[in-house]
C-alpha cells in the first residue's frame, strides 16, 4: 500500500485504521478533520481545504488520508492506489460516537484539528445518524464514477473483516521481512 483513502461514517474507526495502515507500511496519515479545521471549530473555505489536500497529493509520494470530504473525494481517488470503505451498521458508529463523546470530551482527539475539543452538538449527531440514508449513496456514487481502475478497493462491512485482513497483511509483512 503506498497511497490510501479511507472513508466511512463518522465513529466506524477511520482515524485509527488510518494509523494502523500508517504505521504498518510507514506511511504519513492525514485527516481530514485536521485539515478542515481552524482552533475553535472555524471551517476552512471549499478552496483552502482543496489547496491543503492538494499540497498533500503533491508533495508526499506515500501517503494515508482518512475522511469523506466529498469535495476533495475525487482528487484524492485520482492519486490512490488503495480505497478503502468502512460500511459499517448504524449501531455500530452510532454507539462508537456516543461514547467518544464521552471519554472525550472537553479534550482533543489526536486525529481533530487544534483547538477544537470534543463537544456535544446535536447537528453532528443527526449527521451521525442520517449518514446511512443521506449520505452513503452519494459516497458511494462518488467512488463508483472516479475510482482509477488501477486503484484496489475494499470494502469491510464489520471491524472483524477489517481486523482480519490487516491481520493477514501483518503476518505476510512479517515472513516477508524474516525471509
Amino acid at each position: 500500500m503506498k497511497r490510501v483513502t479511507i472513508v466511512g461514517p463518522s465513529g466506524s474507526g477511520k482515524s485509527t485504521l488510518a494509523r494502523q495502515v500508517g504505521n504498518l507500511f510507514h506511511l504519513p496519515v492525514f485527516h481530514m478533520d485536521q485539515l478542515f479545521f481552524d482552533p475553535g471549530w472555524v471551517e476552512k473555505s471549499k478552496e483552502e481545504l482543496a489547496e491543503l489536500v492538494e499540497s498533500i497529493l503533491e508533495s508526499n509520494d506515500e501517503w494515508v488520508i482518512e475522511g469523506n470530504y466529498n469535495r476533495t473525494l475525487k482528487s484524492r481517488l485520482a492519486h490512490s492506489t488503495h480505497l478503502i470503505i468502512l460500511d459499517y451498521p448504524r449501531h455500530l458508529y452510532v454507539y462508537r460516537v456516543i461514547r467518544r463523546l464521552f471519554t472525550s470530551y472537553g479534550k482533543v482527539r489526536e486525529d481533530m484539528a487544534p483547538g477544537c475539543p470534543e463537544r456535544i452538538d446535536l447537528a453532528f449527531l443527526k449527521y451521525v445518524w442520517n449518514f446511512k440514508t443521506k449520505r452513503r449513496d452519494k459516497l458511494l456514487q462518488t467512488v463508483q464514477a472516479h475510482l482509477p481502475e488501477t486503484c484496489e478497493l475494499t470494502v469491510f462491512k464489520n471491524p472483524t473483516e477489517c481486523e482480519l485482513y490487516f491481520k493477514t497483511i501483518q503476518e505476510k509483512e512479517s515472513n516477508n521481512y524474516m525471509g
